[in-house]
């Protein structure tokens, strides 16, 4: 038989319950916090499973209906409360013969009204819901299945009408989510390997649970910057896993924003990417890690001002996030504001002694700049946080090349290094290539270069625009070079920066 029953509209029958929060925004079409004010102001009929603190919040569909039709009711007789602009309301009532009339909220403060600018008005569609058991007794709710489409207005417009799944857990799956999560915080190669075991183990224990196999596609996201894994293998994982996320809850951000990564690092599908940053931004507008991401593909794409406005935006929702705050460093630096964003760089490094993000940015702005003293002590740095044989090796070889004969001697170090890791796959060749240009071996350094872009290295998409680049655009192999980086571009994207990234200089 199947799970739902259609009738003549076609509308399906509504779910008894609604379980937690986001399936109560999901219902309505709007965030959590927008519910979690209309339950604490305009009493929306939200009750919570007796037993512990902080037990499961869940509501009656029925009790959500004739809530929003007292909400109706009280437009309908006062015609203030539906008086476009008026203070502390959203403009009234649009009817229809659809059991789902459009309707918007009245609201019942400034505030209130400030974002109902923000989010315009509140229109609903006919809704499609599968119908499921609850048992409340132990707690094991089994959520509604449907289409909803909200036309709240934002910055990115909302994604079409979308099948939405929500999910209770199996026994156990949750903690073992949980562990997956703080372990994929620490941004460390160990810490991204335990995260991958419980997310797996997660997926084991509930197969249908969408959110472990979206956090599962997010360590495979960040394994080759933290556990120096090969790329397009990692993020060819992290995509089958976003897909089925997506699959089993088409409006879970999260997976989107995992997807949208890996179509960027790994394909370099600019516009897919795209796509699937804005999907993830109207689903979840809060979510400081969709932010974060989408501008640190901006910031490759040299979009200065447009990343600094999405890093901006994940700093203000996670302030305490340590990630996040070096990303922002680097973007400053990187776009206008070298001294500020070193000095926050150097600050966190200092603060965060286990995150590795802040020696290894500046080690690529040191050298950038030619401080080399700096970038020395950079990677020696990097090294003690990471342990990692290649950054060890690194450290050490640069270290005494720059005592022994000054900056030819560390570029030659430096060069010997990454050869030998280049042979290992665990370097692209794009920073070897950039070190043989500095010894003025621009031959050697091309295959290099190529090997780069072969093997995906997103940073191989800004070197047309490098400021060193326009003295070998006349040599034929790196024409060829050139027009190569630009056909594998999606779309034949161009960047068309005002600012160049410091990271990109080449200095003297």
């Amino acid at each position: 038989m199947s799970p739902y029953r259609k009738n003549a509209n076609p509308v399906y029958e509504a779910p008894v319950v609604l379980a937690g929060w986001k399936g109560i925004a999901a219902y309505f079409g709007c965030n959590v916090r927008t519910v979690r004010r209309y339950e604490q102001e305009r009493g929306l009929p939200v009750h919570r499973a007796p037993g512990k603190r902080g037990g499961t919040i869940f509501a009656r569909a029925s009790e959500l209906d004739a809530w929003l039709e007292s909400r109706k009711r009280e437009q309908r007789l006062d015609p203030a409360l539906s008086t476009s602009g008026s203070a502390g309301h959203v403009a009234g009532i649009e009817q229809n013969n659809s059991p789902s009339a459009k309707i918007a909220m009245p609201l019942a403060s400034s505030a209130d009204h400030l974002q109902a600018k923000q989010m315009s008005i509140l229109l609903w569609r006919p809704w499609a819901v599968v119908a499921s058991a609850l048992l409340v007794s132990t707690a094991a709710l089994f959520w509604k299945m449907g289409n909803h489409q909200s036309a709240a207005a934002s910055t990115f417009a909302q994604p079409d009408i979308l099948k939405v799944r929500l999910h209770v857990p199996a026994p156990g799956a949750e903690n073992l989510f949980l562990r997956g999560r703080y372990y994929w915080n620490l941004r460390t190669a160990n810490g991204l390997a335990t995260a991958i075991d419980s997310y797996t183990q997660a997926i084991v224990t509930d197969p249908s649970y969408a959110e472990a196999y979206a956090g599962l596609a997010e360590s495979y996201d960040l394994l080759p910057q933290f556990g120096q894994a090969d790329l397009r293998d990692s993020l060819s994982k992290a995509e089958l896993a976003a897909d089925r996320a997506i699959e089993l809850n088409p409006n879970l951000a999260a997976a989107h924003t995992a997807k949208a990564f890996a179509l960027f690092y790994r394909d370099w599908d600019i516009a897919g990417s795209d796509a699937e940053f804005r999907k993830a931004i109207a689903l979840d507008p809060d979510s400081a890690l969709t932010h974060q991401w989408y501008a640190g593909t901006l910031e490759e794409r040299m979009e200065g001002a447009a990343c600094l406005q999405q890093i901006d935006e994940a700093v203000r929702l996670s302030p305490t996030s340590a990630a996040i705050q070096a990303d922002a460093a680097l973007f400053r630096a990187n776009f206008g504001n070298f001294d500020d964003g070193m000095k926050a760089l150097r600050e966190i490094e200092q603060t965060q002694p286990t995150l590795a993000t802040p020696a290894s940015f500046l080690s690529v702005l040191d050298f950038a700049t030619g401080n080399y003293a700096a970038y020395v002590a950079d990677v020696r740095h990097l090294a003690a946080v990471t342990g990692a044989p290649d950054d060890v090796a690194l450290a050490d070889a640069v270290a005494r090349g720059w005592e022994q004969g000054g900056r030819a001697g560390l570029l030659r170090a430096r060069a010997k290094v990454l050869t030998a890791a280049f042979h290992r796959n665990a370097e692209t060749g794009y920073y070897l290539g950039l070190t043989l240009l500095m010894l003025g071996r621009s031959q050697d350094a091309l295959p290099y270069f190529r090997a780069a872009l072969n093997r995906s290295c997103i940073v191989v998409v800004s070197i047309p625009q490098s400021p060193w680049a326009k003295t070998l655009a006349h040599d034929p192999g790196y024409a060829a070079l050139f027009a190569e980086i630009h056909e594998r571009l999606h779309g034949g994207y161009v960047a068309h920066p005002s600012v160049v990234p410091v990271k990109l200089r080449l200095p003297q």
